[in-house]
């Protein structure tokens, strides 16, 4: 099982969107609370409000989304191909299907989970940059 250091869920809702609609529903579905949340405000062209939610995870936390995630997504929806050469691995989850208790994979209009690998350093590596610093 690949496990992560970390994870960042970052949301954009628009004025049109239900705020407390979509946390619940990620509390529901994926047991994210919605006081995790960090909430920044700005206007739009037309001055509507849009929200910035920001929520990091831990260790612990980021592994038992993962896992969560993973469960609940049908089976070929292509996770491993979300990976960057890092390890670290970028999902996009639709929030209409999200809201209607499903998970589904969407590139637009989404919530955005950053999973960070978790990054082990060689000894022999560490050692020398000590060492030259």
């Amino acid at each position: 099982m690949k496990t992560f250091s970390s994870a960042e869920i970052s949301i954009i809702i628009h004025a049109t969107e239900d705020k407390d609609k979509i946390l619940r529903s990620l509390n529901a579905l994926l047991g994210i609370p919605a006081n995790s949340f960090i909430v920044g405000v700005a206007s739009g062209h037309w001055q509507n409000q849009i929200l910035f939610l920001t929520c990091h995870l831990d260790e612990r936390h980021a592994n038992e989304l993962y896992l969560k995630i993973n469960n609940l997504l049908s089976e070929g929806s292509g996770l491993t191909n979300l990976f960057d050469n890092r390890g670290n691995l970028y999902i996009r989850l639709d929030k209409q299907t999200l809201c209607k208790g499903r998970l589904a994979l969407l590139e637009r209009d989404s919530v955005r989970i950053k999973f960070n690998a978790m990054v082990k350093h060689k000894s022999e590596i560490s050692t020398l940059y000590r060492r030259r610093n």
